[in-house]
Order: structure tokens, then sequence, then C-alpha cells
């Protein structure tokens, strides 16, 4: 009993961080700070063109630079990596209206996005990585960019993936109660139109990861700034090969997210490949550069909303048709669509309601993928 009511004095106490001393006397540990033996660091060629084909990728010249241990192409990847299916973990690749398309850690036949990844080098440091990138001749056929949803649902748009036909690639209602009851009893009916531009993420420190794959036992540990360790060990496995207890991820210090680490990027798929390749540790670290064109962003969403009131104030229904822009590649696990029906079910609030219904269209761009980012429409 005494013990409880110790308990119960701390409700609403000033409480300091236990984190907090070492953190801020910099004590804290980042995966910046974690060197291994025979670590070899990693740095990504990024396109330039935001939608065009890949007709040639030479990378002799940076191969043979002194200190380049290896360097990966679209051309390799396919033999070192399984394709991406994203939304396959949590089964968003079966729910009906959703289209989905299958990729890999590189671009392999076009390039989608300013800054899509399209090969890897792996050097003795980081100086010689970003040296040989330069190296790398990429030709490129443009192609015209989809810039915005406006123009994603125009028919003569340039399919952002060939394979889907067009640019819509979800659209699908959520509705409860009667709606069509609601709208009818209302003594009038209010409308607008709300949007939401881009965000990007911007946490103090950007992803990163080394992944050590040790060849004798065939075990991948993988240190990473992530908010989501047992996604990453989920994902990552099936990527390589590699049976779940084969692949370890270690979550030290992070220094921010806000969402942006819940996923698995293509980055950490094409990292774990290359460290299981040459059999040593590969530490990639996101400059700020790369963060702000590829680490991902958020929202950019229209809705167009009608509501059912009455002249003493009441809300009794909403209907609403809710447009997103989701980038290039979907994220995995949860691509945008999944955030398009948090946004919807976080409409009406505290209110209660006698019916709510929406249409939801969700369309790929040439522009970063859309990840999570705090509560959709519910904060900031």
């Amino acid at each position: 009993m005494a013990q409880a009511t110790g308990a119960a004095r701390q409700v609403g106490a000033s409480v300091r961080r236990a984190e907090d001393p070492r953190i801020l006397t910099g004590a804290g540990r980042y995966v910046d700070d974690i060197v291994l033996p025979g670590m070899l660091h990693a740095a990504f060629l990024r396109s330039t063109y935001a939608h065009a084909r890949i007709t040639g990728v030479d990378a002799s010249a940076a191969r043979a630079l002194p200190g380049v241990v290896a360097v990966y192409t679209g051309d390799e990847v396919r033999s070192m990596t399984q394709p991406i299916v994203p939304g396959t973990a949590v089964g968003m690749h079966l729910m009906p209206g959703l289209k989905t398309p299958t990729f890999f850690a590189l671009a392999t036949d076009k390039v989608r996005f300013v800054g899509d990844p399209v090969a890897l080098v792996v050097a003795e440091s980081r100086y010689v990585a970003e040296d040989a990138i330069d190296l790398i001749d990429v030709e490129y056929d443009p192609l015209p960019p989809v810039v915005d949803a406006q123009q994603a649902l125009e028919g003569s748009s340039a399919p952002v993936f060939d394979e889907l036909g067009d640019n819509v690639i979800a659209r699908y209602p959520i509705a409860f109660g009667d709606t069509d009851a609601a709208f009818a009893e209302a003594d009038r009916v209010v409308g607008a139109t709300l949007a939401v531009h881009r965000h990007q993420m911007v946490p103090m420190e950007g992803r990163g990861a080394i992944a050590s794959y040790d060849p004798g036992p065939g075990t991948l540990t993988y240190y990473a700034s992530t908010q989501s360790p047992h996604i990453l060990k989920l994902l990552l496995g099936p990527q390589l090969q590699l049976a779940p207890e084969q692949v370890r991820v270690l979550a030290g210090d992070v220094g921010g997210a806000f969402g942006l680490k819940t996923t698995v990027g293509r980055e950490d798929v094409m990292l774990a490949a290359a460290s299981k390749a040459v059999g040593r540790p590969v530490k990639w670290i996101e400059d700020r550069s790369e963060h702000l064109s590829s680490s991902g962003q958020a929202r950019e969403e229209t809705l167009d909303i009608e509501a059912a009131v009455t002249d003493d104030g009441r809300l009794l229904g909403i209907r609403g048709r809710l447009t997103m822009d989701h980038g290039a590649y979907p994220g995995d696990p949860f691509p945008a669509s999944a955030f398009a029906g948090a946004i919807v079910s976080m409409m009406p609030g505290p209110t209660r309601l006698r019916g709510l219904s929406c249409d939801i269209t969700v369309v790929t761009t040439n522009k970063c993928s859309y990840l999570a980012y705090r509560g959709p429409w519910a904060s900031g």
C-alpha cells in the first residue's frame, strides 16, 4: 500500500527526463558515432531528373578509382535483392481499389523524382565514395514530369509507373451512418475547399544506418536511426532472403524523426544488400541535401467538403472528396493510401454525427514519397 501511495504522489509532478543529462552533455550515441572494425562507407548517386528513362549507366571509371570497393547499379540490384511490393507486410497490397507498383532499391528502368537513387558506391571512406559518384555516367531519356494531382488526374499525363496504366493509384470510399438522412434533415448545407501544402519533416539527425553482415553464421546486424526497429527487422530479412532470426536491428539515440523514420527506405535495403555482398560493415549517413530531396515528405491534400448543419448549431453530417498527392514510390509498409483513411477518420473530431461519407483519390506524381508525419490533419 505504501508503494501505491508513493506512486500516486507522482501524478502531475514535474519529473526530470532520465536521458537528458547524458544527451545534453554530449554523451549520446547516434549512428554516426558508431565505428566498426573493417567498416566501409557508402554514397548514393541520385537522379537530377524528375522523370526519365535510364538508357545507359557506365560505372567503369568509378570502379577503377583507388579506394572504391564496389559500385552497384540497377543491373546488379535485381540479383542482390527481392522486388519491393509496398504494404505486403500489413496487407495493404490487398486493399480493394489500390494499385501497387513493384520496384527495386535502385532505379532500374527509369527515375521517378529528383533524388531517386540510381547507384551506390562502397569505398574505404565517404570522401572516396563521393568522388566516385561524380565519375558515374548515366544516360537519360527525359519524360514529361507529373507535377501535381490535377495533372495526374488528366488521362494524357505520362504514367509514373507504366504497368499501372495511369496515375490514379487508389480510389475508395469511406462511410458510416446515414449521410443522406443527415443532409435531408439539415436546415442548410455549407461547403469549403481545404488544402494543405507539402511538408518536410527535417529532424536534426537525418537518416543513417550501418549494415553489418557476418558471412560466417549468415546474420545481419543493422544499426539504424529509426522509430521502428521491429518493422526494419520484419522487412529487411525477406529482401535479402534471410530468416527473421538472422536479422537483428539496433536503435540507439535518435535525433528526431516526426514519423519519417517509421518506414523502411530503399536506401536501407541497398545498404544491407551491399554489406552482404562485400562481407564487411557499410555505413551511410544522409546529408542535408539528400534529406531535403529524397528522405520523404508529407501532406499535399485537397478536401472538398460539405457539412449538413441546423440553425441551432448542430453538425449532422459530412460529405467530402479527398485528393492526395502520393509522390512517386509508395512507402513501406505504410503507403500514402493508408494515411488518406486516417485523415477521414480524424475529420469529425469529437463531434457526434449521423453520417459521414468521403470519396478518396490518391495519385502518383514525380515527387518524393509521401511518408508518415505526426497526425495527418490532426496537428500542425
